[in-house]
């Protein structure tokens, strides 16, 4: 069963760097990488200072490689693949253009650590925070507890353009009841209740899907998660 939504926009903000992406044992493991040497002395501050520097210090495709390296899992790039996607990432925006979607995310998180190591001389990384109020009814209110990335979407895509990306590419899937691409065009969503029945949520992601999203106040959507058939 379909159930019927009003979102209100709150805010939407530019993210150079999704929050908590890159952290102070993360530069640690950096320098570890670039054999910076001992770094017990160093204040956390210092040793992401340290990070970038070590990093600036490598030519593009060698720092692009130790951290695609550093941040795909183990086996879900070939050698060849990471050797190839070092090169592009200096000119190439991979985390919209790269063929699979499920890796967007973490090239994302590759791009903003070199384009801040570098200070540019990167494709700019060009993230979105979008905060959206969103009121349900007392039996719609679970699904904004821990809402589906599908859901989410098909909440936000009322208040694009028709033709936005969003649309152009997946508007079998906004109106179905499968959208597997879901959870890779969206970064991360988080769901505070801020009354019964109301929720704020928090979607990261970038403007390649996001920039778009521009309602003219207040509006209501009928919508589902996956696996809930569409109203015909």
């Amino acid at each position: 069963m379909q159930t019927t939504f009003s979102v209100t926009s709150v805010s939407s903000e530019p993210l150079a760097q999704l929050p908590g992406d890159w952290t102070t044992n993360d530069f640690r493991q950096i320098l570890a990488l670039t054999d910076y040497g001992e770094v017990g002395d160093l204040s956390d501050k210092e040793i992401g200072e340290m990070a970038y520097l070590s990093l600036a210090d490598l030519p593009k495709s060698e720092a692009a490689e130790l951290l695609i390296s550093y941040v795909f899992p183990e086996g879900s790039l070939t050698a060849g693949q990471i050797k190839n996607s070092s090169h592009e990432i200096d000119t190439e925006r991979l985390w919209e253009e790269y063929p699979e979607p499920r890796h967007h995310r973490n090239f994302y998180r590759v791009g903003s650590l070199l384009y801040a190591a570098y200070n540019g001389g990167h494709p700019k990384p060009d993230g979105r925070r979008l905060v959206v109020n969103v009121t349900t009814t007392k039996a719609g209110a679970p699904l904004l507890a821990d809402p589906d990335p599908a859901l989410v979407l098909r909440l936000l895509a009322p208040a694009m353009d028709a033709h936005a990306l969003l649309h152009r590419l997946y508007e079998d899937e906004l109106k179905g009841d499968a959208f597997p691409s879901a959870p890779y065009l969206l970064y991360r969503i988080t769901s505070r209740q801020t009354a019964e029945n109301s929720f704020e949520l928090t979607i990261d992601s970038t403007d390649y899907w996001l920039a778009d999203y521009r309602p003219a106040g207040t509006y209501e959507v009928t919508a589902a998660p996956d696996g809930v058939a569409a109203e015909s």
